[in-house]
């Protein structure tokens, strides 16, 4: 209990100081109101899938994590944990640097553009935050966004390999390594065979001069 008001107190003496903004203060006492009416409650029943975007409530975090009230853009269903992929509203003076397949193909930056009028479960351009995939249970859903981004597609493909090289770049690396050995195999055999043809046909001519010699 000491420990419990220590903290209340600092909380209180934070706010009086201004502190926080109003929308933020807002936003965190409905994150812990969140925790405070759904931490003993039993695990929702969802079928989750990857792809599909739903609005979590993240909690308080330290900056730069993601905090409170978000979109998010599920990659990975582990029973009742969720891998995340944070979405926040794209501003243009903000985010000078973002990545986008056709935009900006060749940007390195960790937030990913999706455009609104690609998406059908975004109303303005937003941001996928690359670098800062959570772990979260499936009682952070707050409820389901329409629309979902089809594994099948390139737009899809290509964020979970853009999560892959900013998380495992070794295991990245040794992966395209690998991927590429069979197009090495396949093109060191068609030098052997056109090097064997070559050496055929000067074999040929070969004979041929030997054969009017005679």
């Amino acid at each position: 209990m000491k420990e419990y008001l220590k903290a209340q107190n600092k909380t209180t003496d934070a706010i009086i100081s201004n502190t926080f903004s109003t929308n933020e203060l807002e936003r965190f006492s409905k994150s812990d109101y969140r925790w405070a009416d759904n931490r003993s409650k039993q695990y929702s029943y969802r079928n989750v899938k990857k792809g599909e975007i739903y609005q979590f409530e993240f909690g308080k975090n330290f900056h730069p994590e993601m905090s409170y009230e978000h979109r998010g853009l599920v990659i990975g269903v582990k029973q009742k944990l969720l891998y995340v992929l944070p979405i926040f509203s794209y501003i243009p003076s903000k985010h000078s640097d973002v990545y986008h397949p056709v935009d900006f193909p060749h940007s390195k930056s960790d937030m990913f553009l999706l455009k609104s009028c690609d998406f059908s479960f975004i109303t303005h351009d937003s941001v996928l935050k690359l670098n800062d995939i959570r772990t979260v249970s499936i009682n952070r859903i707050l409820y389901q966004q329409h629309g979902a981004i089809p594994l099948s597609s390139d737009t899809y493909q290509k964020i979970e390999e853009l999560v892959l090289q900013k998380y495992f770049p070794n295991f990245w690396y040794s992966y395209t390594q690998m991927k590429q050995k069979p197009y090495q195999s396949e093109a060191d055999i068609y030098k052997l065979e056109k090097t064997l043809k070559s050496l055929s046909m000067e074999n040929e001519e070969l004979k041929n001069r030997l054969s009017s010699d005679n």
